[in-house]
């Protein structure tokens, strides 16, 4: 490969979406803009927002409901007596009132009905009232003693509207936690490869010329054509290395502005740079207790027991108490039967009992038994991403301290061989060495550069999981 042609593959790193003298993009500006620009994060935010409006959604089962109706009929049907029944009865009907299920089991209905009839052709002697309104005042109440006893069932459907709402929430904020912690990381990644750049491409620069060296020794006679075809070989390998880098690069703009909101490979902005002494500083977070997404296992554990609550509860005898007083009042005056209905005098008071079970008692017994190993199943789910939760909070943490560790020796090899090349250019200046070994061996301090940098790389990108465990995430 020509000398400019190797220039020209050089100058490609140009071309690539590195910012050199635009304004910085620092951090916590990038990770506005994906709070406000990225799809993802935006309807999680609004399925937030919902879920908090629908948190109190089961109380409502338990709210006093208000209730009405109103019809009109004509009936013309054959009677078997006109005399008795007349040939037509034109009848009205309103009913309005409230109801409402207690937390006990309880339930209660309090109404008023009032109603107008008028029976056609009717005899006075058989029915001397043939045009008369109806007024009932009517209170009804009902106690489950078996089946929902002390508002079982009733209390698990709260539970889980509640407990739909509370894991819809937490899932949500735990993904816009992790898209955070995955931008962070892109953020950081895009940075450091800026500078991963910039070594291999001063290392292919010095690969070249090692090249050119051993072309013209070769040349001259003074050097054999192995020499040459070796430093041909390390110069194709940092070529290579070079393009890779490039390539990923470009892949990792075009990540870093996907995730906010942007269809686009190329940046135009400087990013924030991070040096090896303030990550080697960087100290493990505080850990919560409980992530967002192992709190939302949990509130699917709790839906999960409530919802084979209700399913065994339905498998269960139906045994209810139930009675209700009512005050009657009729009278062709609609207003005198109003007023007569707010009157004890024609009042009626039921009591009565109502049982319902199913005959297949084996089939209960086992559908029961199958909900009470779902309530089991639920459990140990929840188990379980709490014990992962905890080993991927203790699997970060160790690789986060080995990875401070292995920086700093690292950091010693990288020192190690800057002495080494600055001590090798000074014996070149006296004369008592030659530029392929100063070459050799700046190529050796560019190797341990890109080490660190790979290195603190890895450690910024565990840091960024590891602010999943946060209270409140990457900021």
């Amino acid at each position: 490969m020509t000398f400019n042609f190797a220039r020209a593959l050089l100058s490609l790193t140009f071309s690539i979406p590195i910012a050199l003298s635009a304004a910085t993009l620092p951090l916590e500006e990038f990770l506005s803009q994906v709070q406000d620009k990225n799809q993802s994060v935006s309807a999680s935010k609004l399925i937030i927002e919902g879920a908090e409006l629908k948190a109190s959604e089961g109380k409502l089962l338990f709210r006093t409901n208000i209730f009405a109706q109103a019809q009109t009929a004509l009936d013309k049907k054959p009677t078997n007596n006109i005399a008795a029944q007349g040939d037509q009865t034109d009848y009205t009907f309103f009913t309005a009132g409230l109801s409402q299920q207690f937390s006990s089991g309880l339930q209660g209905k309090l109404s008023y009905n009032f109603s107008h009839t008028k029976i056609h052709d009717a005899s006075p002697n058989f029915v001397p009232l043939s045009d008369f309104h109806d007024g009932i005042a009517n209170l009804e109440l009902s106690q489950s003693l078996w089946r929902n006893w002390a508002g079982k069932e009733s209390r698990s459907q709260e539970s889980i509207l509640i407990a739909q709402s509370k894991a819809s929430k937490l899932a949500e904020s735990f993904k816009i936690k992790a898209i955070l912690a995955q931008a962070e990381s892109l953020y950081w990644s895009l940075s450091q490869t800026q500078k991963i750049v910039k070594v291999q491409k001063e290392s292919l620069e010095r690969a070249m010329k090692i090249k050119n060296w051993n072309q013209n020794r070769l040349k001259s006679g003074l050097a054999e054509s192995s020499d040459f075809l070796q430093s041909d070989a390390n110069y194709k390998a940092r070529e290579y290395e070079l393009k890779s880098s490039l390539q990923e690069l470009k892949n990792i703009t075009r990540a870093f502005n996907s995730v906010r909101g942007i269809n686009s490979e190329e940046f135009d902005a400087q990013l924030e740079s991070i040096d090896a002494a303030k990550i080697k500083s960087l100290t493990l977070p505080q850990k919560v207790d409980l992530r967002e997404d192992t709190k939302a296992a949990l509130e699917i554990q709790n839906i999960s027991k409530a919802s084979a609550e209700i399913s065994m509860e339905k498998n269960k005898p139906t045994l209810e108490l139930y009675g209700s007083y009512a005050l009657n009042g009729r009278n062709a005056q609609g207003a005198n039967a109003v007023s007569n209905s707010l009157k004890t005098n024609h009042d009626t008071k039921v009591v009565g009992i109502r049982f319902v079970t199913p005959l297949d008692f084996n089939t209960t017994t086992d559908n029961i038994s199958g909900y009470k190993k779902d309530q089991l199943a639920a459990e140990q789910n929840y188990q379980r991403k709490l014990f992962e939760q905890d080993q991927q909070w203790s699997d970060l943490s160790a690789k986060f301290e080995d990875a401070k560790i292995k920086l700093s020796l690292i950091e010693k090899i990288e020192e190690a061989q800057k002495i080494k090349a600055n001590n090798e250019r000074d014996r070149l200046n006296k004369g008592r060495t030659v530029t392929f070994q100063v070459l050799n061996f700046e190529q050796d301090y560019a190797q341990s550069e890109l080490e660190r940098i790979q290195s603190e790389t890895n450690i910024l990108n565990i840091y960024s999981q590891l602010k999943t465990f946060v209270d409140g995430g990457t900021k």
